[in-house]
This record gives C-alpha cells, structure tokens and sequence, in this order.
C-alpha cells in the first residue's frame, strides 16, 4: 500500500476560476447599474438647461453657502426639504416674528403649538419650524415646491433676517 493513497481534502485544493463561488462574484460586480443615469440629449439642468430652474442641485447649490441642507426626515415625511439649525435666545420671540413674517392671509393653521414640555412647533406657508427650548435652537424645514431657485433663496434670507432680528431685540 501506498503511504498516502488518500484524495487531497477540498481545504487544501485550489479552487478553479470556474468555480460556482467565482461566478456569483462576477455576476455581482457586473449586475451593478448606477440609480440614476443622467441622458446626455435631454433637458439637463447640470449642464445646459436653465440655471434658475427649481431642480434639487440648483436649490442645493444655491442654498449651500447660506447654510441651508437639503434632507428628508425618516418616517412621515420623506419628501426633501432645505432645513437650518438656528441658536437663539429667546425661541419664543423668535416663533412670533416668523409667524408673523410668515402669515399668508387665507392659510388656515398658523399658530403656536407645544408638542411636549419642552418642543414647540409652527407651520406657515409651508414651512415648519420646531423649537426646542431646553437646547436654545430652532429647526426651520423649507419646503421646495416653489417655482425657481431665486424664490427659494428670498424665502431662507427672509427667514433668517427674521430670526436675527428677533435675536438682536433681547
């Protein structure tokens, strides 16, 4: 008889390119097709459409050395929106005056709430801000619904000439 007359044991054979394992890596690598594919003939706004136009790069470009982010909150709403975290002083203060900054005469809703002991909240024409009181900071989420990037820029310089205004008054 042979010493070693056994196969070699499958941990100590190469395996061949071949091989089922192998294949699935390939295949994966290659299924890889990037969300969204930009068409080169079409009415991009990246390249040569209308600077002005209301698409989301425009408003992100555009809002981004104000400060302003463009995000989607998980859970009710996942729409995006342009969002900033303002300090304050006196939140309350602040709340008044955008509301009345904000107020649109047929809008129904535009009030004050208190969510819990220490967050307050306010919607008026579109935008909502929440304020905690315990961290002096206000959340204003902007919706971008409006027709060019420039309304959107006026509306997030109104809101903050309002919010430093309200500050200033303390």
């Amino acid at each position: 008889m042979r010493a070693h007359s056994s196969p070699a044991t499958a941990s100590s054979r190469r395996r061949s390119p071949r091989d089922g394992r192998a294949r699935e890596r390939v295949r994966r690598c290659r299924a890889f097709v990037p969300p969204i594919v930009p068409n080169p003939n079409g009415d991009d706004a990246r390249g040569h459409g209308n600077a002005d136009s209301a698409t989301l790069p425009n408003i992100e470009r555009a809002l981004r050395p104000l400060g302003w982010a463009i995000g989607a909150e998980r859970g009710y709403d996942d729409t995006p929106h342009a969002y900033k975290m303002f300090k304050t002083r006196d939140g309350m203060r602040a709340l008044e005056a955008l509301q009345e900054r904000l107020y649109v005469r047929d809008e129904r809703g535009c009030r004050i709430r208190r969510e819990t002991q220490s967050l307050w909240y306010m919607c008026c024409d579109g935008v909502r801000c929440r304020m905690n009181e315990g961290k002096h900071e206000i959340i204003v989420e902007m919706p971008l619904e409006l027709a060019t990037v420039r309304a959107h820029v006026e509306k997030a310089k109104t809101i903050e000439e309002t919010i430093k205004a309200a500050n200033k008054r303390g």
